[in-house]
């Protein structure tokens, strides 16, 4: 199954975030592009209750500020949020791959 960048449906999260996702033919995996520029959430913390999640860092740098401590993550490193994890993150041009 080929899906096209065309094909991806656009989410803004908020001002600084915005996300494309792919849609797949899957309830159990998903995979999208993200670019945070500045705070997401804009205030208080985001908590994913549904699943597990990855963060790849394709470009640029940022802090995740999670329950668990402050991590500093830059080009090619992965972060996995454990399903029910409390955060937010501070980037500038950020551009991720979530799975």
């Amino acid at each position: 199954m080929l899906i096209k960048k065309n094909q991806t449906q656009k989410f803004e999260n908020s001002p600084e975030c915005s996300v494309f996702e792919y849609s797949l033919p899957s309830e159990f995996f998903s995979f999208a592009r993200a670019f945070i520029d500045g705070r997401y959430p804009q205030e208080k913390r985001v908590i994913n209750e549904e699943c597990e999640e990855i963060y790849y860092v394709v470009s640029w740098e940022a802090i995740i500020h999670s329950e668990k401590w402050d991590f500093e993550i830059n080009e090619w490193d992965l972060y996995f949020f454990e399903k029910g994890e409390i955060y937010w993150v501070e980037g500038k041009q950020l551009s991720l791959i979530l799975v």
